[in-house]
């Protein structure tokens, strides 16, 4: 297998679902035109807004975390299958549920889509482990945010971006500015940085609004930040 052409590419919820049909068709031609260059795809969803909404209602009913993940995870399978449909012939026609399941799916080649896969694990996290399981050494994370920054930019309007950071770097930036509740998982958690880090995969986020930053950032651009294991 040829890992340079393996890359995973996690997108924010926020991106891929009902309320942005216009945005899910540009990342379909952006991981089209990926294919048809050979490059082998795993794409991660969030849950974006459904999962939140069904968060907050659990917690206001005294759900515990875990059920609440339980609900996130499936907002996050859902938005994977209206992706997955979208693609139609490209994506294997399924959204696996867990590492195993997303191993057999791969040994198809096709593109594969999945969402979240347990209780505790952000799909960051799955993206990551999903880049180490397969080999690839590159995760693109479509996001909110144009990049890392120095801080929290939607708290501190003079926060500065950070174009490249190790992973200690970043860890350093998110761990004081993030909560680890359902749905409060934030670029990147804990669990997530370490498997990069073991894993040696260069990270590079991007802003996802523009499904064309991703395709930048597999052909070698830095749109945003470069996210360097070591």
């Amino acid at each position: 297998m040829n890992h340079s052409k393996s890359i995973v590419v996690k997108i924010s919820g926020k991106w891929i679902n009902p309320d942005k049909p216009e945005i899910i068709g540009g990342y379909a031609r952006v991981l089209k035109k990926l294919h048809e260059e050979g490059y082998r795809i795993a794409v991660v969803v969030g849950g974006g807004r459904v999962a939140r909404e069904y968060i907050t209602a659990g917690r206001k009913l005294g759900l515990s975390e875990a059920m609440l993940d339980l609900m996130g995870i499936a907002a996050t399978r859902l938005n994977a299958m209206l992706f997955t449909v979208i693609l139609d012939d490209l994506a294997y026609q399924g959204v696996p549920r867990s590492l195993d399941e997303f191993m057999e799916a791969w040994s198809t080649g096709k593109i594969v889509i999945c969402g979240g896969f347990q209780p505790g694990q952000s799909t960051n996290a799955v993206s990551a482990l999903i880049a180490e399981a397969i080999g690839a050494k590159l995760l693109v994370n479509a996001t909110t945010v144009q990049g890392l920054y120095d801080k929290d930019p939607n708290k501190h309007p003079d926060a500065k971006l950070i174009k490249e950071a190790s992973v200690e770097e970043t860890y350093r930036i998110l761990i004081g500015e993030q909560h680890y509740a359902a749905g409060g998982y934030e670029l990147m958690d804990p669990l997530s940085l370490m498997i990069i880090k073991r894993g040696k995969i260069t990270v590079k986020i991007v802003y996802g609004g523009n499904p064309e930053n991703v395709y930048k950032a597999v052909k070698g651009e830095n749109p945003g930040t470069t996210i360097k294991p070591e």
